[in-house]
């Protein structure tokens, strides 16, 4: 058998737990199932993540890192809040239309710490929320603190459900049919504030 770097094995692991996470949920999702579905000697596993917790964090720090919260901003020019948060609304949205396994392990993890460990799953989405209102800091922001945390929280509602929307139906196109009627929804919201 050829050798695997510890990295190499790292990454194949984390791979092979989404697939399973997806198919089974994380509780249905073994650590025997995960190294047999990554090819790999389940005390490999054990060798990189000691443990399936372990393992179920390195799934959504990975996940976490990919689902896209940036924007590009117009140079030269103050972006203002509405078009930016249209922006990160409809990128993330893609990435859930493009790869809907990864966001259906994504949400399993999220449920799995909720059910097991409620404080990390607030980590999760205070996480979340920090990326989130760092970008939105870059433009012109007239609301306070609270309204731009609420505003942000509405966003993460609006990319939770209109995800599950998309996974139990299977209609991209109408996803992203719903997420400009989202973002439509926000902007009229934020109206002066845009």
């Amino acid at each position: 058998m050829a050798y695997v770097s510890a990295d190499a094995r790292r990454e194949q692991l984390i791979e092979a737990a989404v697939r399973v996470i997806a198919r089974e949920g994380a509780d249905g999702a073994t650590t025997r199932k995960i190294a047999d579905e990554a090819k790999a000697p389940l005390a490999s596993l054990h060798y990189c993540f000691q443990n399936k917790e372990n393992l179920l964090l390195a799934v959504f720090a990975q996940l976490s890192e990919e689902l896209p919260v940036d924007v590009d901003l117009p140079e030269g020019e103050k972006a203002s809040l509405g078009p930016v948060m249209e922006q990160c609304l409809t990128r993330a949205m893609r990435w859930s239309v493009d790869n809907p396994v990864r966001i259906r392990a994504m949400i399993e993890v999220t449920l799995w710490a909720e059910r097991y460990d409620p404080e990390l799953s607030v980590g999760f989405y205070d996480a979340f929320l920090k990326s989130s209102e760092d970008v939105l800091r870059q433009v012109e922001v007239t609301l306070s603190d609270e309204e731009l945390h609420s505003v942000v929280r509405v966003a993460m509602s609006l990319v939770d459900g209109l995800s599950l929307q998309l996974l139990t139906n299977g209609d991209k196109e109408r996803t992203l049919r719903d997420t400009a009627t989202a973002c439509a929804m926000l902007r009229a919201f934020l109206g002066d504030n845009a």
